[in-house]
């Protein structure tokens, strides 16, 4: 129900050629795992006990194992959350391969306005291995962190209305990764799992293709 309470969008796959998966159908119900405590379960059991949505397995270009569940099936809109970083570096690699962006070079190369951030000397491999130096909070229980920021900037949540009145919420992303001044650490030393750097490769993308 998402929709109801933000601007949604299905993207649409286009006019162009459809290639359809081929299928080679496994039963994987009965599979042996192990769940977030170590105990023996099977499959279908991880996936109810998980509030799984969806759930697929590709092995070798063909779909081995496809369920759907809690009124969900393949046409179904779902949050994509972080998925969209596997999607971006996706779209990220088809630019490389043609050309229109070099891992090894620097962000700033790209988005020279970024030259007074503490992105300044990371290389755009260093992003997308997440491996810069910038300080960036991934505390989701701190609304003045930067990941509490980038809700407000991204539209996803309201300035909280109890928050302090001289703090100053970014309006949209680019101005969020702007103000990231504080380095922790040299780039390249260290990953870190931070959602900023994806959206600083979506930037890129968006200035290398217009």
């Amino acid at each position: 129900h998402i929709s109801e309470f933000l601007p949604t969008v299905e993207v649409w796959r286009g006019h162009g050629h459809r290639r359809r998966l081929d299928r080679a159908d496994v039963d994987l119900d009965g599979l042996a795992v192990a769940d977030s405590e170590g105990r023996p379960t099977t499959l279908a059991g991880l996936l109810d006990e998980t509030y799984t949505d969806g759930f697929l397995v590709l092995k070798n270009g063909r779909v081995a194992y496809e369920r759907y569940f809690n009124g969900m099936d393949e046409r179904t809109l779902h949050l994509s959350q972080s998925m969209a970083k596997s999607v971006t570096g996706s779209v990220f690699g088809i630019l490389v391969g043609r050309g229109l962006i070099d891992p090894a070079r620097l962000v700033t190369d790209y988005l020279p306005e970024l030259a007074e951030t503490a992105l300044a000397g990371a290389t755009v491999q260093h992003v997308l291995d997440m491996t810069t130096g910038v300080r960036f909070c991934e505390e989701y229980t701190d609304r003045y962190s930067e990941i509490g920021q980038v809700d407000v900037a991204t539209g996803w949540k309201p300035i909280p209305p109890d928050s302090d009145p001289d703090f100053q919420w970014p309006t949209h992303m680019f101005e969020l990764i702007l103000r990231l001044k504080d380095r922790v650490r040299e780039h390249g030393k260290s990953f870190e799992y931070r959602s900023v750097e994806t959206d600083v490769l979506a930037f890129i993308m968006e200035r290398v293709t217009g």
